[in-house]
Protein backbone atom coordinates (compact mmCIF):
# COMPACT_ATOMS: atom_id res chain seq x y z
CA UNK A 1 0.00 0.00 0.00
CA UNK A 2 1.45 3.65 -1.08
CA UNK A 3 2.08 5.50 2.10
CA UNK A 4 1.73 9.16 2.56
CA UNK A 5 4.83 9.59 5.18
CA UNK A 6 7.60 8.52 3.22
CA UNK A 7 9.26 11.48 3.16
CA UNK A 8 9.49 14.52 5.05
CA UNK A 9 9.13 17.22 2.58
CA UNK A 10 9.29 21.37 3.53
CA UNK A 11 6.32 23.17 3.21
CA UNK A 12 4.64 24.12 -0.13
CA UNK A 13 5.64 20.71 -1.64
CA UNK A 14 4.40 17.34 -1.34
CA UNK A 15 6.20 13.79 -1.18
CA UNK A 16 5.51 11.79 -4.13
CA UNK A 17 7.35 7.91 -4.64
CA UNK A 18 8.77 7.10 -8.35
CA UNK A 19 6.46 4.69 -10.43
CA UNK A 20 7.00 3.06 -13.34
CA UNK A 21 6.54 5.12 -16.85
CA UNK A 22 7.24 8.16 -14.51
CA UNK A 23 8.81 11.17 -16.10
CA UNK A 24 9.68 14.45 -13.96
CA UNK A 25 7.85 16.23 -16.89
CA UNK A 26 4.69 14.12 -16.60
CA UNK A 27 4.72 14.40 -12.73
CA UNK A 28 5.59 17.70 -13.00
CA UNK A 29 1.95 18.34 -15.39
CA UNK A 30 0.22 16.73 -12.68
CA UNK A 31 1.04 18.79 -9.59
CA UNK A 32 1.15 22.25 -11.99
CA UNK A 33 4.78 23.05 -10.67
CA UNK A 34 8.22 22.98 -13.81
CA UNK A 35 10.84 20.14 -14.50
CA UNK A 36 13.11 22.80 -12.98
CA UNK A 37 11.07 23.34 -9.72
CA UNK A 38 11.39 19.56 -9.12
CA UNK A 39 15.07 19.48 -9.69
CA UNK A 40 15.82 22.21 -7.16
CA UNK A 41 13.61 20.72 -4.58
CA UNK A 42 15.83 17.52 -5.11
CA UNK A 43 19.61 18.13 -5.12
CA UNK A 44 21.50 15.52 -6.82
CA UNK A 45 18.26 13.87 -8.76
CA UNK A 46 19.16 12.64 -11.99
CA UNK A 47 15.94 13.73 -14.33
CA UNK A 48 17.65 11.13 -16.39
CA UNK A 49 17.71 8.42 -14.30
CA UNK A 50 14.45 8.06 -11.97
CA UNK A 51 14.29 4.62 -10.23
CA UNK A 52 10.70 2.55 -8.93
CA UNK A 53 10.42 3.95 -5.36
CA UNK A 54 12.91 6.68 -5.26
CA UNK A 55 10.93 9.25 -2.89
CA UNK A 56 11.01 13.01 -4.32
CA UNK A 57 9.34 15.94 -2.86
CA UNK A 58 7.19 18.13 -6.00
CA UNK A 59 6.89 21.39 -4.84
CA UNK A 60 3.39 23.05 -5.19
CA UNK A 61 2.48 26.19 -7.47
CA UNK A 62 1.52 29.66 -5.01
CA UNK A 63 -1.96 28.82 -3.72
CA UNK A 64 -4.14 30.73 -2.22
CA UNK A 65 -5.41 28.61 0.81
CA UNK A 66 -3.65 27.26 3.42
CA UNK A 67 -0.57 25.12 3.28
CA UNK A 68 -1.44 21.28 4.16
CA UNK A 69 1.61 18.79 2.74
CA UNK A 70 -0.65 16.04 1.82
CA UNK A 71 -3.03 18.46 -0.28
CA UNK A 72 -5.89 16.56 1.36
CA UNK A 73 -8.08 19.77 0.96
CA UNK A 74 -11.91 20.22 1.98
CA UNK A 75 -13.93 22.99 1.24
CA UNK A 76 -16.56 24.03 3.82
CA UNK A 77 -20.16 23.70 2.80
CA UNK A 78 -23.01 25.03 4.48
CA UNK A 79 -24.72 23.52 8.13
CA UNK A 80 -20.70 21.94 8.35
CA UNK A 81 -19.36 21.58 11.87
CA UNK A 82 -15.81 20.41 13.06
CA UNK A 83 -17.55 17.25 14.76
CA UNK A 84 -19.72 16.82 11.24
CA UNK A 85 -15.99 17.05 9.71
CA UNK A 86 -14.13 15.50 11.62
CA UNK A 87 -16.82 12.48 11.81
CA UNK A 88 -16.88 11.77 7.95
CA UNK A 89 -13.55 11.42 7.84
CA UNK A 90 -13.11 9.31 10.77
CA UNK A 91 -10.60 11.41 12.70
CA UNK A 92 -11.18 13.48 16.21
CA UNK A 93 -12.18 17.19 15.97
CA UNK A 94 -9.04 17.98 17.81
CA UNK A 95 -6.67 16.22 14.98
CA UNK A 96 -8.37 18.79 12.71
CA UNK A 97 -8.08 21.73 14.76
CA UNK A 98 -4.26 20.51 14.72
CA UNK A 99 -4.20 20.30 10.96
CA UNK A 100 -5.65 24.11 10.82
CA UNK A 101 -4.00 26.23 13.73
CA UNK A 102 -6.28 29.33 13.96
CA UNK A 103 -8.78 28.65 13.06
CA UNK A 104 -11.94 29.02 14.79
CA UNK A 105 -13.95 25.97 15.55
CA UNK A 106 -17.21 28.42 16.37
CA UNK A 107 -16.78 30.02 12.93
CA UNK A 108 -16.27 27.99 9.88
CA UNK A 109 -17.89 29.82 6.65
CA UNK A 110 -18.66 28.53 3.27
CA UNK A 111 -16.12 28.13 1.18
CA UNK A 112 -13.29 27.93 4.01
CA UNK A 113 -10.56 25.56 3.01
CA UNK A 114 -9.43 23.13 5.30
CA UNK A 115 -6.91 20.60 5.32
CA UNK A 116 -7.78 17.31 6.52
CA UNK A 117 -5.27 14.64 8.40
CA UNK A 118 -4.77 11.80 6.23
CA UNK A 119 -6.28 8.80 7.50
CA UNK A 120 -8.40 5.49 5.98
CA UNK A 121 -11.14 7.01 3.27
CA UNK A 122 -14.52 6.60 4.70
CA UNK A 123 -15.81 5.95 0.92
CA UNK A 124 -14.60 4.01 -2.31
CA UNK A 125 -14.98 4.82 -6.18
CA UNK A 126 -16.21 3.07 -9.18
CA UNK A 127 -15.92 4.71 -12.38
CA UNK A 128 -17.93 3.14 -15.27
CA UNK A 129 -16.35 4.46 -18.47
CA UNK A 130 -19.42 2.87 -21.02
CA UNK A 131 -22.11 3.54 -18.76
CA UNK A 132 -20.70 7.27 -18.00
CA UNK A 133 -20.82 6.93 -14.23
CA UNK A 134 -19.11 8.06 -11.12
CA UNK A 135 -20.18 6.22 -8.03
CA UNK A 136 -19.40 6.93 -4.59
CA UNK A 137 -19.17 3.58 -1.74
CA UNK A 138 -19.31 4.25 2.06
CA UNK A 139 -19.36 1.56 4.37
CA UNK A 140 -20.43 -1.05 1.28
CA UNK A 141 -23.48 0.71 0.49
CA UNK A 142 -24.25 3.25 -2.47
CA UNK A 143 -23.48 6.66 -1.54
CA UNK A 144 -23.30 8.89 -4.58
CA UNK A 145 -23.62 8.02 -7.67
CA UNK A 146 -22.67 11.16 -10.60
CA UNK A 147 -22.29 11.60 -14.63
CA UNK A 148 -19.37 11.53 -16.23
CA UNK A 149 -18.63 13.12 -20.12
CA UNK A 150 -18.06 10.65 -22.95
CA UNK A 151 -15.07 8.87 -23.57
CA UNK A 152 -12.75 10.36 -26.51
CA UNK A 153 -11.92 6.89 -28.23
CA UNK A 154 -8.80 8.74 -29.87
CA UNK A 155 -7.45 9.33 -26.02
CA UNK A 156 -9.10 6.63 -23.68
CA UNK A 157 -9.46 7.07 -20.06
CA UNK A 158 -7.25 4.59 -18.45
CA UNK A 159 -8.49 1.50 -16.79
CA UNK A 160 -7.80 -0.44 -13.35
CA UNK A 161 -7.36 0.80 -9.98
CA UNK A 162 -5.77 3.90 -8.62
CA UNK A 163 -5.21 5.88 -5.50
CA UNK A 164 -6.17 9.48 -4.59
CA UNK A 165 -3.02 11.12 -4.75
CA UNK A 166 -3.59 14.93 -4.87
CA UNK A 167 -5.97 17.47 -4.71
CA UNK A 168 -6.59 20.65 -5.93
CA UNK A 169 -8.68 23.67 -5.30
CA UNK A 170 -9.48 26.01 -8.74
CA UNK A 171 -6.71 24.48 -10.87
CA UNK A 172 -6.97 26.69 -13.58
CA UNK A 173 -9.60 27.14 -16.72
CA UNK A 174 -9.23 24.35 -18.40
CA UNK A 175 -9.20 21.96 -15.24
CA UNK A 176 -12.82 23.44 -13.74
CA UNK A 177 -13.73 24.03 -10.75
CA UNK A 178 -11.18 21.08 -9.10
CA UNK A 179 -8.79 18.48 -9.51
CA UNK A 180 -8.55 15.13 -8.35
CA UNK A 181 -5.02 13.76 -8.95
CA UNK A 182 -5.00 9.96 -9.59
CA UNK A 183 -1.82 7.41 -9.14
CA UNK A 184 -1.14 7.90 -12.71
CA UNK A 185 1.34 10.74 -14.30
CA UNK A 186 -1.30 12.99 -15.64
CA UNK A 187 -4.10 11.10 -14.72
CA UNK A 188 -7.39 12.46 -13.01
CA UNK A 189 -10.68 13.50 -12.50
CA UNK A 190 -11.70 17.39 -12.86
CA UNK A 191 -14.38 19.69 -13.43
CA UNK A 192 -15.60 21.44 -16.71
CA UNK A 193 -16.15 25.17 -17.26
CA UNK A 194 -18.76 24.07 -20.04
CA UNK A 195 -20.91 21.71 -18.70
CA UNK A 196 -23.49 22.06 -21.92
CA UNK A 197 -20.81 20.07 -23.44
CA UNK A 198 -20.22 17.18 -21.64
CA UNK A 199 -22.44 15.26 -23.36
CA UNK A 200 -19.72 15.55 -26.06
CA UNK A 201 -16.79 13.47 -27.08
CA UNK A 202 -14.10 14.53 -24.05
CA UNK A 203 -10.65 16.28 -25.84
CA UNK A 204 -8.52 14.58 -23.15
CA UNK A 205 -8.18 11.42 -21.19
CA UNK A 206 -9.16 11.68 -17.49
CA UNK A 207 -12.74 11.61 -16.20
CA UNK A 208 -14.80 14.76 -16.39
CA UNK A 209 -17.86 15.75 -14.28
CA UNK A 210 -19.60 19.19 -14.01
CA UNK A 211 -18.07 22.05 -11.64
CA UNK A 212 -21.27 21.07 -8.97
CA UNK A 213 -20.67 17.19 -9.26
CA UNK A 214 -17.06 17.74 -8.85
CA UNK A 215 -17.24 19.84 -5.90
CA UNK A 216 -19.03 18.21 -3.77
CA UNK A 217 -17.25 14.49 -4.73
CA UNK A 218 -14.00 16.61 -4.28
CA UNK A 219 -14.77 16.91 -0.56
CA UNK A 220 -16.08 13.19 -0.20
CA UNK A 221 -12.92 11.19 -1.52
CA UNK A 222 -9.83 12.34 0.68
CA UNK A 223 -6.12 11.30 -0.37
CA UNK A 224 -5.80 7.96 -0.39
CA UNK A 225 -9.50 6.91 -1.59
CA UNK A 226 -9.21 4.03 -3.87
CA UNK A 227 -10.83 4.46 -7.27
CA UNK A 228 -11.23 1.83 -9.31
CA UNK A 229 -12.16 2.69 -13.39
CA UNK A 230 -14.08 -0.20 -15.83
Amino acid sequence: MFSYYQRQCPAGSVPYTIRAGDTLAAIARTYGTTVQNIINANPGIDPYYLRVGQEICVPLTVQIYPSCPTTNYYVVMPEDTIDSIAAYFNITPQQLLYSNYGIDPNDLYVDQILCIPVAPSPVIVNVNVAQRTLTVYRNGSLYRTYRIALENPASPIPRGTFTVLNKQVDPGIEMGARWIGLSEAGFGIHGTNTPEFIDVVSTGNNIVMSNRDISELFNLVPVGTTVTVS
